[in-house]
């Protein structure tokens, strides 16, 4: 769809909504951020899987990227509450198609992934509760951030952990040696965009980007958007 049509379509989309609904779309995009991305790795629990969708939204993150080696990636509607409508969901599975030339490889999905991240310029950090190259409170900010977890099981993989640029730990004192993995994302995506958003790093997202997402949550938070959508491109048709 052309950029003016984009436009018109936002535009006639957003006259149904209110004002009310408006305003709170634009609030959420202004504390929007791509600076920091989640990773999920083959997690196997949907409760688990679900609640960190939940903190990743309710933190202001958009992007979360999946990783489906071993297991497929499923949500507990109830936990998340509707959160991945609201995110951009990146998925890599194991099965990428004839042209993967790493078949040989269980974790070709996680390599595949990493990649996809550094083309988008993010260091990558895999968390592990028993070695550290990096503590939570010293990760850095200056450059954008994608903080991977593990399976509940088994946690991150030795292919996620080699091939991250960094191994990154919560620092813990008490007897237990681990959070759940709902609870470390949580507590990672809330302490990294704390700091995130008292920085002068260009955390926010850009205006081409609110654009986009507002008209895909203005299509999300109308019944029948695609019955309106159908009738703006008829009556642009007729105009033209």
């Amino acid at each position: 769809m052309a950029e003016e049509d984009k436009d018109g379509l936002l535009t006639y989309l957003e006259s149904f909504l209110t004002e009310a609904r408006q305003a709170r779309i634009q609030e959420i995009l202004d504390m929007r951020t791509r600076w920091i991305t989640l990773v999920l790795e083959d997690l196997i629990d949907p409760h688990n899987a679900s609640a960190c969708l939940r903190s990743a939204e309710a933190c202001g993150l958009q992007d979360v990227h999946i990783i489906e080696n071993r297991h497929a990636f499923q949500v507990k509607t109830g936990v998340s509450m509707g959160s991945a409508h609201w995110l951009s969901i990146h998925k890599h599975s194991h099965s990428a198609g004839p042209e993967d030339a790493r078949p040989h490889n269980p974790f070709a999905a996680t390599t595949r992934c990493y990649e996809d991240l550094r083309a988008r310029g993010y260091t990558v950090l895999a968390t592990s509760p028993h070695e550290s190259s990096i503590s939570l409170p010293d990760v850095p900010l200056d450059k954008p951030v994608a903080i991977v977890f593990g399976s509940e099981k088994d946690g991150i993989s030795a292919t996620a952990r080699q091939e991250a640029d960094y191994s990154l730990k919560i620092p813990m004192h008490g007897f237990t040696e681990s959070f759940n993995i709902s609870v470390c994302a949580a507590i990672t995506v809330y302490d990294l965009m704390h700091r995130l958003r008292r920085s002068e790093f260009p955390w926010q997202l850009s205006a081409d980007e609110k654009r986009d997402l507002r008209l895909q949550w203005a299509r999300h938070s109308l019944k029948r958007s695609d019955l309106l959508e159908r009738q703006f491109l008829k009556e642009k048709r007729y105009i033209t």
